[in-house]
């Protein structure tokens, strides 16, 4: 009998692989693959230290704590705004907790960037938000504002911090509006740890001169940074003093700039007058303006050893190479600058006019400022989005509004913004609307030279082409 066609179709298969298995190499055993998947640990970007003990934390895991959202924005040290954004983090006061840790008047936090760098907030900027505030428009101190939060920020305007300028973290104080602003050395950037610790207390040195002032400890602290104007000082027992320059204190009152490098008058300097410096007690000592000037051998310091100064000396005392042991006052509470005016020159000035492809900006303003296309491309250009009230949806490049007027110093009593076409049209802002506004532009036209104003959410009288002068009122 013939096998069917079905029989043949297993066997003929069978015997196939049967020549195979003869004909193939001897099998070699393969590893098997690893069934571990997982993805690796995140990285600790925190850590908060206790007097018992220490707390690390992955973005992810800070980012599980209770959020704190918030307007911030700062002014430097020379007086330059950053206009307030939306931040979110974690709010200083919520840290102590996690150690369990009954934070009370007597501690502070003291907050390191990943270079070292450090600042300390008392209980009450911890708690209460005891900072002071200033108008993001003018610069001028608020006598009331809107409750203020300090916060370790990871997302500005619902995105990642820019890991190439702030950092993962970064210290931010924060409100629930953006018509304020806090001294920038409360802005941390790279902040990676933060410590609950005992702190002294709170002090104030007194400045008089042509101006008066207060330098409170967190700001003396801060400008007494490695990153700032730290000066340090041994004395014969090798220990290290560590404060600021004294000239940079004076330079703060000695004239109407109190900023800055240049906020030092040498011309008044070299003309010569006395700066005491008083103890708490009234004991004072009295130098001469050519002895200080620009002299970081002389500096008032407010750390021995790493430390506070002893009880004698506290909370500061002036030292340094070029002064004599019976000059070395310790417990000093203020700085008297025995200063006076030089007198004014008589100059005529005129306003600035705009030159062709150039733009102005006058009026009350403490920089007035004639800047060409090429002047504005070096100021940082910016690109956005922005619908036309007439032509919808287009892309522009530009300058900032905002960043252009920090430039210029707006005065503090300025309150609108004109803006002037090359054919006589006008329009006209409120300054605090303005300054509101993060996208209002000045964006270069199609030929060079040519500019007008982009103001996304604005009156359509408002996009103004052709801007040849910008005026403060």
């Amino acid at each position: 009998m013939k096998p069917s066609h079905h029989a043949l179709h297993l066997v003929i298969p069978a015997l196939f692989a049967l020549c195979l298995a003869a004909c193939a190499p001897a099998a070699t055993e393969v590893p098997a693959l690893p069934t571990d998947t997982a993805a690796p640990p995140s990285p600790v970007v925190f850590e908060v230290v206790g007097p018992d003990g220490s707390q690390s934390f992955t973005m992810e895991q800070l980012q599980a704590l209770p959020a704190t959202e918030g307007q911030g924005g700062f002014m430097s040290s020379t007086g330059m705004i950053t206009i307030p954004a939306l931040y979110r983090g974690v709010a200083l006061k919520d840290l102590a907790p996690l150690l369990s840790i009954d934070f009370d008047g007597s501690m502070g936090l003291t907050l390191t960037a990943e270079d070292g760098y450090s600042m300390t907030f008392s209980y009450d900027q911890v708690v209460s938000g005891a900072f002071t505030a200033y108008d993001p428009a003018t610069g001028s101190e608020l006598p009331d504002h809107d409750p203020l939060t300090a916060i370790i920020a990871y997302a500005r305007d619902g995105q990642p911090l820019d890991p190439t300028e702030d950092g993962a973290l970064r210290v931010q104080v924060v409100s629930a509006t953006n018509n304020q602003v806090v001294d920038g050395h409360w802005t941390i950037k790279w902040v990676a740890k933060a410590e609950v610790m005992s702190v002294g207390a709170d002090w104030n040195l007194g400045l008089e001169g042509a101006l008066t002032d207060t330098v409170d400890r967190a700001s003396f602290q801060s400008c007494s940074a490695p990153s700032c104007h730290a000066a340090t000082w041994e004395d014969e027992s090798a220990q290290p003093w560590v404060g600021v320059p004294l000239w940079r204190l004076v330079g703060q009152v000695d004239d109407a700039d109190d900023h800055g490098d240049d906020g030092y008058n040498d011309e008044l300097a070299a003309a010569g007058y006395q700066v005491d410096l008083v103890a708490a007690d009234g004991y004072a000592v009295t130098l001469d303006s050519q002895t200080i000037q620009r002299n970081d051998k002389i500096l008032l310091a407010y750390l021995v050893n790493d430390g506070e100064l002893p009880e004698k000396y506290f909370p500061l005392r002036l030292v340094g190479a070029d002064l004599q042991k019976g000059q070395m006052v310790g417990q000093v509470a203020e700085i008297i600058v025995h200063v006076s005016p030089l007198p004014e020159a008589t100059v005529e000035t005129e306003t600035l006019a705009a030159a062709d492809g150039s733009v102005v900006i006058v009026g009350r303003v403490g920089n007035e400022l004639s800047l060409t296309e090429d002047a504005l491309r070096a100021m940082g250009v910016a690109t956005i989005q922005a619908e036309d009230p007439k032509d919808g949806v287009q892309e522009y490049e530009g300058v900032r509004l905002a960043s252009l007027l920090q430039i210029a110093q707006v005065q503090p009593e300025a309150t609108k913004v004109v803006f002037t076409a090359s054919d006589g049209y006008s329009a006209e802002i409120d300054l605090a609307t303005l300054l509101g506004c993060p996208d209002c532009m000045l964006a270069f036209g199609e030929m060079p030279g040519c500019y007008w104003t982009v103001m996304p959410g604005q009156a359509t009288a408002l996009w103004v082409k052709e801007v040849t002068k910008i005026e403060v009122q």
